[in-house]
């Protein structure tokens, strides 16, 4: 009898759906479902949903929401009002970072004439390994100091000072026989580098970049003594040297390039 009436009342709610779907059917879409193949190293991708309002009067969207942060719609200012006969655009960014696989995402939109479904779908080729790894540092910087990752980037670094530290930890990123290309060159820096700037770089890294906090207290592997060897000596081995004319390090600089 329970199964019953679950069944009963799954039948309505699917039949309820259908009035509301099939009530917005006045607001014609170019499709209702889109799909890309993501080429290697696509960091996001942009879908475009044309409604048509084939309807005699207007329809106004309400609301337009989206299944995961990782997807944003982008739609004129709510409510957004189309005349009869009228048509507008949505358009759809999925962030691809640190995903792999087939990817589906679901848009809602409420107007006035019922709710209309959208989804998309996006085929991300599978990352090799050391691509793999530069994904997660992406999502979170400090994941090279967890797991298969801590094997080059933290467990090197323990026990040492100074010039060997650099060598273990630092050297592997900055001066790799294949350096990543948003990895700079410590030897090429653009502008003079104090101690304070060396400093804070080392403890804390750099929000929204692959550089990571070496210190503790951020979650990386360095105590304060190690960070203070390691500040020391890129302090001495990167200090900008008469001919490139680099000017007094702690004034502004108005050179093109620096």
């Amino acid at each position: 009898m329970k199964h019953l009436f679950k069944l009963a009342m799954l039948e309505i709610a699917v039949l309820s759906l259908g009035t509301v779907l099939g009530s917005a059917q006045s607001l014609v879409w170019d499709a209702t479902s889109k799909r890309h193949d993501a080429r290697k190293g696509e960091t996001n991708v942009l879908f475009t949903f044309s409604a048509t309002n084939l309807s005699p009067a207007e329809i106004v969207v309400n609301a337009v929401r989206t299944s995961c942060g990782c997807t944003i719609a982008k739609v004129p200012t709510l409510p957004w009002r189309l005349a009869s006969g009228t048509n507008g655009q949505i358009e759809v960014t999925v962030d691809l970072r640190g995903k792999y696989g087939l990817l589906s995402k679901m848009i809602s939109v409420d107007t006035s004439a019922g709710l209309s479904l959208l989804s998309v779908n996006v085929n991300i080729p599978q990352p090799d390994p050391r691509e793999m790894n530069r994904m997660m540092a992406q999502a979170d910087r400090q994941a090279v100091f967890r797991n298969d990752c801590a094997n080059c980037h933290a467990r090197p670094a323990i026990g040492k000072t100074g010039e060997t530290l650099f060598k273990a930890a630092c050297s592997i990123c900055h001066e790799a026989e294949h350096r990543a290309t948003m990895v700079p060159d410590l030897s090429v820096l653009k502008k003079p580098a104090d101690r304070n700037y060396w400093e804070t770089w080392v403890k804390y890294g750099k929000p929204g970049t692959l550089m990571p906090a070496f210190s503790m207290v951020a979650g990386g592997p360095l105590e304060e003594h190690q960070i203070e060897s390691l500040v020391l000596y890129l302090t001495d081995r990167y200090r900008p040297s008469r001919s490139n004319d680099f000017g007094d390090p702690f004034a502004e600089t108005t050179r093109p390039g620096l």
